[in-house]
Order: C-alpha cells, then sequence, then structure tokens
C-alpha cells in the first residue's frame, strides 16, 4: 500500500509542474515528432540502411517512442534526486 501512496504522490507533483508549465509539455511532444515526421522521411532516402523491406518510419517508430518514455523517466529521476 505504501508504493502505491508513493507512486501517487509523484503522479500528482508530475502533473501540477506539466499543469504550470507548458513548455516542457511541448517539448516532450515535439521530439518524437520531429523524428517520425521530419528525420524518418529523410533517412528513408538513403539506401544504406537495411531495413529488411520495412518503411523506415515503421522501423524507427518503436525506438522512438522508447527513447521518449526512457528521457521522461530520466528527466523525473534526475528532479527526485
Amino acid at each position: 500500500m505504501y508504493f502505491v501512496d508513493a507512486v501517487l504522490a509523484f503522479v500528482e507533483l508530475e502533473a501540477r509542474r506539466i499543469k504550470y508549465n507548458m513548455t516542457e509539455v511541448i517539448t516532450r511532444a515535439v521530439q518524437p515528432i520531429l523524428w517520425l515526421v521530419v528525420f524518418g522521411p529523410i533517412m528513408a532516402r538513403v539506401r544504406a540502411l537495411p531495413t529488411g523491406g520495412i518503411p523506415y518510419v515503421a522501423f524507427i517508430t518503436p525506438g522512438v517512442i522508447l527513447q521518449s518514455i526512457t528521457f521522461v523517466f530520466i528527466f523525473y529521476g534526475l528532479t527526485i534526486v
């Protein structure tokens, strides 16, 4: 029960931080969009990247999502430390 209370406290803290700092929300959203909309099509034209017949944007999408989640956890962890 203590663990759930601690997690809920951190979620509340993060929600309050985001509520008053819309710049952080925008920057968190821009990076994945930048990778999928700008860099994806540009890098898809490079024929040196073997994707096994999968479209390049589909190839990098799981990595972009995972990278975005990892960065959120890292930066949030730094604020705790």
